[in-house]
């Protein structure tokens, strides 16, 4: 009865924004996110899949409205924090506006096949590309490089995902094909960067100073011993890149050790490059 009772208050609470209420598609996703800003929406143009809900917040002071160019759809206005959602069933460019300012437009494209926005990588380090498709599980994909590298291929699973292997030498744009369905581009950026690394004792204490060239002002270095115990390297510290290009780390060594500098990729994780080995002796 209480679950009864919660279903018919979500339900209500979506047809009071405006919400359709239609069926869900086989592969339900979580969707967008636009802000609406004074004078604009937050995003010109975005692409979702089939079955994606997009939700609209009123960043502003103003009122607004989401409302679809063709009459289709429309949101109340919106005030200040308030939220719209739609879901977009099928697959085309829906273009919308709002009713209060029309001079404000901005375009959902729906498509069936999607590419997640990928990370940079190494050249020739393997990279997972990842997407999502509004077709039935066990569709083959096909995932190809403008650059003329071999396509790999992949296959839609139950939860509507999919993932392929590439190994890039050069930043390089792939699409996901599946019969005559095609994903938006998307561009891999491979970063050819050098770094150096090396440790001084100052003052009681270690300094090792790295260098990242060409410049990456903001990225992620990370500092690794070699440790026997952890049965290879390890990592210690991790630091932002200056405005130089350059990071510092601090360190206290109880016995003498071999380090090295890692660039890593937004993720955290993946090396984008190593300084060469370096000693770090202890205090």
């Amino acid at each position: 009865m209480r679950l009864s009772l919660l279903a018919a208050i979500v339900l209500a609470a979506l047809a009071a924004f405006g919400a359709p209420l239609a069926a869900a598609a086989p592969h339900e996703h979580a969707g967008a996110n636009v802000a609406i800003l004074t004078a604009s929406y937050g995003s010109a143009r975005i692409d979702v899949l089939a079955g994606d809900t997009v939700t609209w917040t009123n960043d502003s002071v103003r009122s607004h409205t989401v409302s679809a160019a063709d009459g289709s759809w429309s949101s109340a206005r919106i005030g200040t924090a308030g939220v719209f959602a739609h879901r977009f069933a099928a697959p085309g460019a829906v273009a919308y506006y709002c009713q209060v300012h029309p001079f404000m437009r901005a375009e959902v494209d729906v498509q069936r096949l999607l590419l997640d926005t990928p990370g940079s990588t190494a050249p020739g380090q393997p990279l997972v590309l990842t997407g999502r498709a509004a077709l039935a599980p066990g569709t083959a994909v096909s995932i190809e490089a403008t650059d003329g590298s071999p396509a790999v291929s992949a296959t839609v699973d139950a939860a509507g995902t999919f993932s392929a292997t590439v190994t890039p030498r050069a930043s390089t744009t792939y699409r996901a094909l599946a019969g005559t369905e095609a994903s938006p581009p998307v561009t891999v950026l491979v970063l050819d960067r050098k770094v150096r690394a090396s440790a001084r004792a100052r003052h009681g204490r270690v300094v090792v100073t790295a260098r990242v060239a060409p410049a990456s002002r903001g990225a992620t270095v990370v500092l690794q011993y070699r440790l026997k115990e952890r049965f290879g390297w390890w990592p210690v510290r991790s630091a932002r890149l200056d405005r130089k290009s350059r990071a510092r780390f601090v360190v206290h060594p109880h016995h003498a050790v071999r380090a090295r500098v890692v660039l890593v990729a937004d993720d955290g994780a993946t090396a984008l490059a190593r300084s060469a080995p370096f000693r770090v002796k202890a205090r």
